[in-house]
């Protein structure tokens, strides 16, 4: 239950929150309305018991004007900002790029046909495909526990099983987790080493239609 959440934190001594900027772009699809990061950041820092804000984000090198600004904006509405260039890594286009070998093995011949006969068209046609890359676990893991004794509570804007372990490891020092993402983007294990998921619908307030 989420209701109460804002009680809950201003019980805290101290609150420590991390936020995973491109996971909660990617909540954005599923809410249908954006998420400002630097109005969330604004309003995380409003509450009393909040004592840091981080955030982590990459830097686009091939937008290096609008990504410098982005960056600043955030700093400026009272977050640490965490960043690192944006790898952008060239996909080689084949059946592997869409489905694992099991998977494919479980497809009639007309289907594998169907998709064999579209890969060969992207590679026939020249087409250069690149994904951009910029993770931050291991970034975050070791602020979270680098900060482990100085705050009581900390709430994490991200829905990766990943922190499963680093999350587990606060719980067994007392502390006391909150787990803030999309219903729907939250991993299993976040939800249950979590003590209070809260829905950012609740968290983040609009003032203006998205």
């Amino acid at each position: 239950m989420d209701s109460n959440w804002r009680q809950l934190i201003e019980k805290e001594t101290a609150v420590m929150a991390y936020l995973y900027v491109a996971n909660i772009i990617g909540w954005q699809k599923r809410l249908g309305w954006k998420v400002r990061i630097v109005r969330l950041v604004e309003q995380l820092r409003a509450l009393q018991s909040v004592r840091e804000v981080k955030a982590y984000y990459g830097t686009n090198e091939r937008a290096l004007k609008q990504s410098e600004a982005f960056n600043r904006d955030v700093m400026e509405a009272g977050a640490i900002l965490r960043t690192k260039p944006v790898k952008f890594i060239c996909k080689t286009v084949d059946l592997g790029m869409f489905f694992k070998k099991m998977t494919l093995n479980q497809l009639d011949l007309g289907t594998t046909t169907l998709m064999k006969s579209v890969v060969e068209s992207v590679q026939s046609s020249g087409t250069v495909i690149e994904e951009p890359k910029c993770n931050f676990d291991v970034e975050m893991t070791m602020d979270l526990m680098d900060d482990a004794e100085r705050a009581s509570g900390f709430m994490l804007f991200s829905g990766d099983s990943d922190f499963y372990a680093p999350l587990e490891r606060l719980k067994l020092k007392g502390k006391r987790i909150y787990v803030v993402g999309a219903r729907g983007t939250v991993s299993r294990e976040l939800f249950r080493i979590a003590d209070t998921f809260i829905d950012i619908g609740k968290l983040y307030q609009r003032k203006d239609p998205q």
